[in-house]
């Protein structure tokens, strides 16, 4: 795996790039102004021998922390020739007038630059220069097709917090798992989604993973159980999805589809940050079936009404499980109804992320009626049941006001009677 640590002209690269190497020495650190040191007579020949050396160490260490601006000429001969998926990017920040004034002269002396830089551009013009083009975005668009994840570290942050947070296992795996697929002619397709695709990757975080394969779920366990079997604590599968829980506690989802339908869903709500980041093996033209994806959305008021027609079919079959004092039934409808339901408070307030399994609920939705919920899988209340029926009534009311839904006879006073309960089943 490759750490790309890339910014402006003193903008704390040299430090981090030390910092995280302490913490991994496996880690081999390569910078280009070393390079320069070593190579480089401040000729233009000299440049271009340094230059070729440092691109040579990169595509050769299969782990390395790679140091440089990440911009320029050197940034584009590299990343024509690593054409795959290699790493993560940290892209260092710092206020431009406090980089210039913490010009270290003697260290840019000793820097054999090209006669030709030094007479084009001072190191505070070349800050300048640069300020607009090392940025986040910048970077992050130039090198898509080699990373899978970026961050940043401004000059201020504290390092040992910003690496107490860092997913380094997640990062790893990802890493293991890259390089089977990548020379694995049998899988044309390989992606990542979820907290992953959204840039979002965190120490708590799954690993998610499309595989595009046409052997079989079983086949594909057998090879990774023989591959990482001895880093594995457990593993299973779950229909089209094999599970992988490592010695780290680490969860990896791999999904074994024929074709991206098999994913699109959960690529879609995963809020993907750059598709390109998401592709780390792929045939020409997936990048743009991957946008279409990501901008196939199912509108709001189709998902309502779905979500509601669902939620009167199951209440109206509650009335009958009360009569038959199928409690456990009962309660199962229960869940699923509390469940339609967050999604449509969800919709209510406009709130589509994640939508299927919104994250957070319990905190986003901080006036939601949970007790009306509550039952007992062993005992029917309908003082619960009239609970429910009484939030459900005004929930769909305010449904229709937004619009979200049409009328449909939902709790209407000629379909009152489909809820009423008799007094002999009156069990609470």
């Amino acid at each position: 795996m490759h750490i790309y640590i890339f910014g402006n002209l003193n903008s704390g690269k040299t430090t981090l790039s030390k910092q995280i190497q302490g913490r991994l020495p496996e880690f081999i650190y390569l910078s280009l102004d070393e390079y320069r040191i070593r190579f480089g007579d401040g000729t233009e020949q000299g440049e271009q021998l340094a230059c070729e050396h440092f691109l040579a160490a990169v595509k050769q260490q299969e782990n390395a922390i790679v140091e440089f601006t990440g911009y320029g000429q050197t940034a584009s001969l590299l990343t024509n020739q690593l054409d795959r998926k290699t790493g993560i990017l940290i892209c260092c920040t710092r206020d431009i007038e406090q980089s210039i004034n913490a010009i270290d002269d003697e260290k840019y002396s000793e820097i054999p630059y090209p006669s030709s830089y030094k007479k084009l551009q001072a190191v505070d013009e070349t800050i300048r220069f640069l300020k607009d083009k090392i940025i986040p975005t910048e970077l992050e668009a130039h090198w898509q097709r080699q990373i899978w994840q970026s961050y940043c570290f401004d000059f201020s942050d504290n390092f040992d917090t910003f690496w107490a947070a860092f997913p380094l296992s997640q990062h790893i795996w990802v890493s293991k798992l890259n390089k089977v697929l990548s020379t694995d002619t049998s899988v044309p397709t390989d992606l990542l989604y979820g907290s992953l695709g959204a840039n979002q990757l965190t120490k708590r975080s799954d690993i998610d993973l499309f595989i595009q394969s046409s052997i079989s779920v079983q086949s594909w366990h057998e090879r990774l159980l023989r591959l990482f079997g001895e880093q594995l604590a457990h593993t299973d599968i779950l229909g089209s999805k094999i599970t992988l829980r490592t010695q780290e506690r680490l969860l990896i989802e791999i999904v074994i589809g024929q074709s991206l339908s098999d994913i699109s869903l959960y690529y879609r709500e995963s809020q993907i940050y750059n598709v390109h980041f998401t592709i780390l093996k792929g045939e020409l033209g997936l990048a743009e079936q991957l946008d279409a994806v990501t901008k196939t959305h199912t509108s709001e008021r189709k998902q309502a009404k779905e979500l509601a027609a669902q939620v009167y079919f199951l209440f109206c079959s509650l009335p009958n499980l009360i009569a038959n004092n199928d409690s456990y039934k009962y309660h199962f409808h229960c869940s699923i109804i509390q469940h339609y339901c967050v999604q449509l408070e969800h919709l209510l307030l406009s709130e589509f992320k994640h939508n299927y399994l919104p994250k957070h609920a319990a905190t986003t939705l901080i006036d939601f009626p949970w007790q009306v919920f509550n039952c007992s899988a062993t005992h029917i209340s309908t003082v619960q049941y009239t609970e429910l029926y009484q939030y459900l009534i005004p929930l769909f009311e305010r449904l229709r006001k937004k619009q979200l839904i049409k009328s449909n006879g939902y709790f209407s006073v000629e379909s009152r009677f489909l809820h009423e309960i008799s007094s002999e089943d009156n069990k609470a």
